[in-house]
């Protein structure tokens, strides 16, 4: 355990790469649920020719969400950047020692998530089936949006200073499309993932306007 004066998570994973002495790497998120034999298997796929950075499957927990949370992720799962077996990042990543000499260490963003996914080509990355881990959706509306507009400023941060990274265009309405398409049915669950979408991108403009890229927005409903 390393304790630092600074509350930052990004010096917390600058302070726990340069302590650390072997590998793998594995950085999981101090509000997610792990099992040591998930954590182990997906380790495991380091060992696949090529894939540099990988992550165990992640299951969202519905239970104490609202019916709109539900909507949105019903069809989140369902998109690119969930369902195409390269999302990494996302509460649990595990890095080869290959991986972890692509950076010298984590910059000063909000989205280190989207910055350790973009660094890495699609054939690099790879998503585990045959393990997971577990996250707490928000209880409420408010709360997805609130969290959701971090992760969407956190993109423009991270496209405004690193240009040449792609961050946070997995999901284009070309894919929202294909979906509707597939399942019609999942209209009722589409028109509140816009809406989301909507008021995300609203509330990240204001932020960007006046560069506020410091304000850290947690969902406290998933942490009680």
């Amino acid at each position: 355990v390393i304790e630092l004066v600074q509350a930052s998570k990004i010096a917390a994973l600058n302070a726990g790469m340069r302590a650390a002495s072997g590998f793998p790497l594995a950085f999981v998120d101090a509000d997610v649920e792990l099992r040591g034999r998930d954590l182990l298997a997906a380790a495991r796929h380091l060992e696949t020719p090529g894939i540099k950075i990988v992550a165990p499957g992640l299951h969202v927990d519905l239970r104490r969400s609202s019916w709109p949370v539900r909507c949105f992720y019903r069809v989140w799962t369902q998109l690119p950047y969930f369902a195409d077996g390269r999302m990494v990042g996302s509460g649990v990543f595990i890095l080869a020692e290959s991986g972890r000499a692509r950076f010298s260490e984590f910059p000063s963003v909000i989205a280190d998530d989207g910055f350790i996914r973009a660094i890495f080509a699609r054939d690099e990355r790879l998503t585990a089936t045959d393990c997971q881990f577990r996250v707490f959706a928000p209880k409420t509306l408010g709360d997805l949006i609130r969290i959701k507009t971090r992760v969407r400023l956190g993109n423009i941060e991270l496209n405004q200073k690193y240009p040449n990274l792609t961050a946070g265009k997995e999901n284009t309405p070309g894919a929202m499309a294909s979906l509707l398409l597939r399942q019609p049915w999942l209209i009722g669950a589409v028109i509140v993932y816009i809406f989301v979408q909507w008021r995300t991108r609203q509330e990240a403009e204001k932020r960007r306007v006046i560069a506020d890229f410091s304000t850290w927005e947690r969902d406290e409903s998933s942490r009680i």
